[in-house]
């Protein structure tokens, strides 16, 4: 169950606009996000569990966010709500946070949260990600359903945010069962050769004009392994 406009809107009258303090699960995927916020302005917030997180953002002082909250889990953020509110906190979500929260969890969370909370369930999930960008007109690699079928050089990827842990290459069934953790879940993708491109796109409410940011990171001479 998610949260209704009502509910929201109730939150965010008790904000203070002058003291709004940007909250992110601090892992590789909230760099940018501490570091774009400490640039607009905002108060910042790291949740982490354990302190090598912390030591390790000591090392990108752009970045280390202003405050802490240490957990035994990241679920005990759904405890944490009201304390969350009352720091005037909006969590901005990353593909981390999905990873380690749930996307139901997310979605409950009694939070202000930045975006549409439902776009996380799809992104938490290759075969509905892949449903949008064939639905937009992209063209894919091949999903092999049974490892017996490959016949070609193959890219083997494990569900979840793990930053392309786990992956592996094969050529065909051997390789397959030499290398895969059958205890998790996996998608089995035909490996295409070329550069690897990152586009971004992002609508931006509070533009006059709704101006979209594109960006785009390439990595030119690799191989493309994988659509992310």
């Amino acid at each position: 169950m998610g949260v209704d406009s009502n509910t929201l809107a109730t939150w965010l009258a008790d904000y203070d606009p002058s003291q709004i303090t940007i909250g992110v699960v601090a892992s590789h995927s909230s760099l940018q996000i501490l570091h774009g916020a400490r640039l607009e302005g905002f108060k910042t917030l790291g949740i982490a569990v354990g302190e090598n997180r912390r030591r390790y953002y000591k090392a990108f002082p752009g970045a280390e966010p202003d405050e802490w909250l240490m957990l035994e889990d990241y679920r005990e953020m759904l405890d944490y709500a009201e304390w969350f509110r009352e720091r005037n906190v909006v969590i901005i979500p990353h593909g981390s946070l999905v990873e380690y929260l749930g996307s139901s969890n997310f979605r409950s969370l009694q939070v202000p949260t930045f975006g549409n909370r439902g776009i996380l369930h799809w992104e938490s999930s290759r075969e509905r990600q892949r449903q949008w960008l064939e639905a937009g007109g992209c063209t894919m690699p091949k999903v092999y359903n049974d490892p017996h079928d490959i016949d070609g050089p193959v890219i083997v990827k494990y569900a979840g945010a793990k930053g392309g842990r786990g992956y592996f290459i094969a050529r065909d069934y051997r390789d397959f069962r030499r290398n895969a953790d059958l205890e998790d879940e996996f998608t089995i993708q035909e490996y295409a050769l070329g550069c690897r491109y990152y586009l971004h796109f992002y609508f931006d409410p509070t533009a006059t004009d709704g101006f979209q940011v594109q960006g785009r990171g390439s990595h030119a001479g690799q191989n493309l392994g994988r659509l992310e």
